[in-house]
């Protein structure tokens, strides 16, 4: 059975790579398509004067720059939805050649057949995990970037409102760089339990103590201690008083989840951890979905293979286009509405609970379909 299962799993990782390849250097033409001239005028401005072939080859460093972070996040989405059809075309070729009527003929039941498939697609999600945990928090500030960033090493920065953090106190800023985690000009506002202010903080700059974790550092920080809410109470004079770090939660992964939301997917499972002890302003059922949905993907994957194998895992002949078109109705509205519900916030549902309500939802449609496999 060894060799059986080498030549399943050989057959199967060459047509996912290809098939991967396929559509991955689909999406990267349509998006060169249709945003050529942003390219072209990017290469132009970065290679100065220089002639065309210099042009040329900004040009081609700018899509690689661009395009090749992409190919993880890519994975990430797909994988599932190509492993399905690496599968289809797996199978679809072995019973063309009649290679599944030899396996029968030699004593073997279908669902031996089946295993390789299903050890493949949990090393694939395994594989996921990695990239989740591994890659994609490295290269998020370059998968953050739109097109008005080409050629950017990150997003621009951008300002932040008046931000209110896990303390009730308020943190803005006209300018935050989440490549170097620097806020510009940030004003902070102490509240007491009330709400009302109690001091206000200014900077030149602030950068976020790494060491510690508990804050922002300040340059050249200035604290002044408002007076007494007490009307009645005489009028103090308020000066100025030098001050190094503004404790708060709001990191800086909290502040960029806050402007650009899908950064929140990028993340490690450390780091959600850590954002979790302090929310810092960011929805926190939301990270809880996106740490509990990395898992369900996992076994979302191997149910929903499970349910299209019988499609072409087959004893007596068939149309395979037919079979095509059914695996593809029956695996597109799964695997898409089961990332939307993992995604979005069900009301009187727990988010663990949530993220994993498409797997206990198509666990008994899995077990069902298996019966269907004739061996």
């Amino acid at each position: 059975m060894r060799l059986i299962d080498r030549y399943i799993v050989g057959r199967f990782l060459l047509n996912f790579a290809i098939l991967f390849l396929l559509l991955f250097v689909f999406a990267v033409s349509i998006d060169l398509i249709l945003n050529l001239d942003r390219f072209v005028e990017r290469a132009r401005a970065g290679s100065g004067d220089a002639g065309l072939l210099s042009v040329g080859v900004e040009f081609v460093r700018l899509v690689f720059n661009f395009e090749a972070p992409r190919l993880f996040q890519f994975y990430a989405y797909l994988h599932g939805l190509v492993a399905v059809g690496a599968m289809g075309f797996t199978l679809a070729d072995m019973h063309r050649h009649k290679e599944l009527v030899a396996v029968l003929a030699s004593g073997v039941s279908m669902y031996r057949v089946a295993v390789p498939f299903l050890v493949a697609v949990l090393g694939f999600s395994f594989l996921q995990l990695f990239n989740q945990e591994v890659i994609l928090p490295r290269i998020a500030p370059l998968l953050l970037r739109t097109h008005g960033h080409i050629g950017l090493e990150g997003v621009r920065g951008f300002n932040v409102p008046l931000t209110v953090d896990g303390n009730g106190n308020l943190l803005q800023s006209p300018s935050f760089d989440p490549q170097t985690g620097t806020l510009l000009k940030p004003t902070m506002l102490k509240r007491d339990e009330h709400g009302r202010t109690t001091q206000r903080i200014t900077a030149d700059s602030a950068r976020w103590d790494a060491v510690s974790k508990q804050g922002w550092r300040l340059d050249n920080g200035r604290v002044i201690s408002l007076p007494s809410t007490d009307l009645a109470a005489p009028p103090s004079l308020m000066l100025a008083q030098p001050i190094e770090l503004f404790a708060t939660d709001l990191t800086p992964e909290a502040l960029t989840i806050r402007r650009h939301g899908q950064y929140g997917t990028m993340l490690s499972l450390s780091q959600i951890a850590a954002m979790l002890e302090a929310p810092g302003g960011v929805d926190a059922n939301a990270l809880v979905r996106y740490r509990a949905g990395r898992f369900a993907t996992v076994l979302l994957n191997l149910l929903v293979m499970l349910i299209t194998l019988p499609f072409f895992l087959l004893r007596e002949p068939a149309n395979l286009m037919v079979q095509s078109v059914w695996c593809a109705a029956t695996t597109v509205p799964a695997m898409l509405g089961a990332l939307v519900a993992m995604a979005v916030e069900l009301p009187g549902i727990a988010p663990t609970l949530g993220a994993f309500l498409p797997v206990i939802i198509l666990l008994p449609i899995s077990l069902a379909r298996v019966t269907y496999i004739k061996t």
